[in-house]
């Protein structure tokens, strides 16, 4: 009886063992990519992302009541009532970066007085239509990892050359970008809907309505393809509040790699405005692309928000990052260029081919002319570290075609 006994409690045991394996197989996290592939039912058709707060441990180092920036701190030398900032830190928090310091606004006592460390910190959504700058893209993906909260990214076949090809779409499902794939909303867009709305605008409106729990305070960040966001700048406007709106980004500009800078004064460095709260792109633009990018507040949202200590005022960041215009291969380059829906090149013809026109695009790239054949600026030789984004410069075996001119010593007669 007594073996008996033993036996039906060992068998118990085990049942009880297999059943919490079971349990744990079963409820254990997909990775990232399986999570991405199980909300992509079918080419458009997606289930809901949920925001989630991110433990206040992840951005903050506590001592006793005082909290430290972990992005801006050096946390085994700081103790509480002294957060020991990391160069290029400032603040009584360590979490202002010293870009920031150079703002007008922050030169402002009227301004900067409401600044403050939020408890709760802000999530962040980023939006960023781009055609073919998956290099770009995926060097502006890590280097905000563990600050962005959601990447909304998205492509047409209406600008690619074949019509039914969707090439982001197949290297996502291919493990593109993998361990980030469970943040990231993809929308194609079809011709139908250019038709409706901008490429943009298609993303913006699309994408949030895949999101769900966004809090008024939230922050939208608008890029594109060919930029890439400092993580100190991001870190700042996700952690801190008081700041006016809306913020507009000015980057240090290249042209096909990081061997060709651009003037100050070029039209394409212009600095754009690229994020705001969600409250403020709803009452103050109306989630409309269009009038964001302008920063165009009309005078009695201006009057509403400043009424509610929002200080409303269009200010820049200095160097917010880098942008990286047409740094692509020749064979994107020429895709991209072909797809150009308005003002594209006056030299590239509807018929003109591939094969026929890549020595051109190289002699651009050698020489140094934008696609209006105007000088693009002054050749960069042996670029600094600390100019560079910090990913590509941990990764620059793999992204070696930035940094050097594939055609510096190419003879003019294999370029024709």
């Amino acid at each position: 009886m007594v073996r008996l006994r033993i036996r039906y409690r060992c068998v118990a045991l085990a049942f009880i063992l297999s059943q919490v394996l079971v349990g744990f197989w079963f409820f254990q996290p997909m990775d990232p990519a399986k999570q991405f592939l199980k909300r992509l039912f079918t080419e458009g058709g997606q289930t809901i992302l949920h925001l989630r707060d991110q433990p206040t441990v992840t951005m903050y180092a506590a001592y006793g009541k005082d909290l430290c920036v972990r992005e801006g701190t050096l946390v085994k030398a700081s103790s509480e009532g002294n957060c020991v900032c990391r160069p290029g830190w400032k603040g009584k928090r360590c979490g202002v970066p010293e870009i920031m310091q150079r703002t007008d606004w922050m030169q402002n006592p009227d301004l900067s007085k409401n600044i403050q460390l939020r408890k709760r910190p802000r999530r962040v959504i980023l939006v960023s239509p781009f055609i073919h700058e998956y290099d770009i893209f995926e060097a502006n993906v890590n280097e905000l990892v563990g600050l962005v909260d959601v990447f909304v990214i998205g492509e047409t076949n209406y600008t690619v050359a074949s019509n039914n090809s969707l090439p982001i779409l197949s290297k996502l499902k291919d493990g593109w970008l993998k361990d980030t794939q469970n943040r990231i909303i993809y929308v194609p867009v079809r011709e139908s809907d250019l038709k409706k709305r901008s490429f943009v605008q298609n993303l913006v409106q699309t994408g949030l309505r895949l999101v769900s729990d966004i809090r008024p305070d939230d922050l939208f960040i608008l890029t594109n393809g060919e930029e890439i966001l400092r993580r100190d700048v991001v870190t700042f406007l996700k952690l801190f509040q008081g700041y006016p709106l809306p913020v507009k980004c000015q980057f240090k500009h290249y042209m096909y790699g990081f061997y060709w800078s651009l003037p100050e004064n070029s039209n394409l460095t212009k600095p754009e405005v690229c994020a705001s709260s969600f409250q403020f792109l709803a009452n103050a633009f109306e989630y409309q692309v269009s009038r964001l990018q302008e920063g165009s507040v009309l005078e009695e949202d201006l009057n509403f928000f400043t009424s509610h200590e929002q200080p409303v005022v269009n200010w820049t960041i200095p160097e917010a990052g880098w942008r990286c215009h047409l740094c692509l291969s020749v064979e994107n380059i020429f895709q991209k260029l072909s797809s150009r829906s308005e003002s594209p090149p006056k030299w590239l013809l509807p018929s003109s081919s591939y094969s026929s026109i890549s020595p051109f695009i190289q002699r651009l790239i050698k020489f140094g002319q934008d696609e209006n054949l105007e000088p693009v600026g002054v050749p960069v030789h042996n670029i600094a570290e600390e100019e560079l984004p910090p990913y590509l410069n941990r990764n620059k075996e793999k992204f070696a075609h930035f940094f050097k001119n594939p055609y510096e010593t190419a003879s003019i007669h294999n370029l024709v």
